[in-house]
């Protein structure tokens, strides 16, 4: 009873609400998948190129099994985009990795036209919503959360519902005017650490937490395999 009531209580957003994911790496890309999937407005922000720290390894041997690369839904748009009903890239090299799976991805129906690169995002702040974009002015209404207003290095801003964080440590880190934890703020994590497949998937298993919350939901993981 105490975790339905925990559950009732998360601040949620329901489709199509708009969703900033910054860093364009393997868990960004997918974190912006997963929000396509279900329905979400979403834009993905990267300062430099897709999956840029992993291009300078391009000759390198992919650091985990070929069928572990992607991520079922991944797999999935990628299959729908070409037409073949086959299990889709095996790539064997990083730079394999990128050409075959994240470049792709962005060119799918779901990620065409959302991915802004390069877009160096360099300040988050919270922002009040306009009175006109309130369902309600009701006295006894709770007042609606403030939006996340994303600042680019050009001066551009634009603003969002939610935004999930997925640039990794290693990049220049993004200014915020408010403390976290907050709502409809999320970290997730690189996809480049040191151990890359456990890095990778426990960066899906960060997504699926991110909008089971989101979703208001005990689970929400689109990534489970379907039955044959």
């Amino acid at each position: 009873m105490d975790q339905d009531k925990a559950i009732e209580e998360t601040a949620t957003l329901e489709p199509p609400g708009s969703i900033a994911v910054v860093g364009g790496g393997p868990v960004g890309i997918e974190a912006a998948l997963y929000g396509r999937y279900l329905g979400y407005a979403v834009r993905l922000f990267e300062a430099k190129a897709v999956a840029n720290r992993l291009s300078v390894r391009r000759e390198e041997t992919i650091p985990m099994m070929p069928d572990r690369c992607l991520s079922p839904l991944a797999r999935s748009a990628l299959l729908a985009q070409s037409g073949e009903t086959a299990r889709g890239p095996s790539p064997l090299l990083i730079g394999e990795w990128i050409d075959q799976v994240w470049l792709p991805l962005t060119q799918t129906d779901l990620l065409r036209g959302r991915v802004v690169c390069p877009a160096s995002v360099v300040a988050i702040d919270q922002v009040p919503v306009p009175i006109d974009d309130q369902e309600s002015e009701d006295e006894d209404e709770e007042p609606a959360p403030p939006d996340f207003q994303l600042t680019l290095a050009d001066g551009e801003k634009e603003t969002f519902e939610a935004v999930i964080l997925a640039c990794g440590d290693g990049d220049p880190k993004v200014q915020l005017s408010f403390g976290v934890p907050v709502d409809y703020f999320f970290r997730i994590s690189s996809a480049d650490g040191g151990e890359a497949e456990r890095d990778f998937w426990q960066g899906l298993a960060e997504i699926v937490r991110v909008y089971a919350s989101l979703g208001g939901r005990a689970d929400l993981d689109l990534y489970r395999p379907l039955r044959g």
